[in-house]
């Protein structure tokens, strides 16, 4: 068992730092919310992969704190960047319900 847990946060480790890269390179607000949200996946994967190595239920009230943590962060994230991109007004050319009503029986 300690070879494969070994093995799993080698491969959360190589996972965690080009999600690193991803978040300080990414171009867009977005980029860095994505990248946070799987950093902070990457961490829950690696605290549940310790609790499996030790056998100890004593992480698993850290894991839910994360996983609540990860949850608000990106329905944060979504909100802000929601009120800086509105939704535009619908153009004159568009379908309107009284058209749709014209056309439908």
């Amino acid at each position: 068992m300690g070879v494969v847990t070994d093995i799993a946060l080698g491969i959360l480790l190589v996972a965690a730092l080009l999600v690193v890269v991803r978040l300080v390179k990414g171009p867009t607000t977005l980029d860095r919310a994505a990248a946070a949200d799987v950093f902070v996946a990457i961490l829950l994967c690696g605290v549940a992969v310790l609790v499996a190595r030790r056998g100890s239920t004593v992480f698993v009230p850290v894991l839910l704190a994360l996983s609540l943590l990860g949850f608000a962060s990106s329905v944060a994230v979504v909100r802000f960047v929601g009120r800086e991109d509105p939704v535009s007004e619908p153009d004159e050319h568009d379908e309107t319900d009284e058209d749709h009503r014209r056309t439908t029986p």
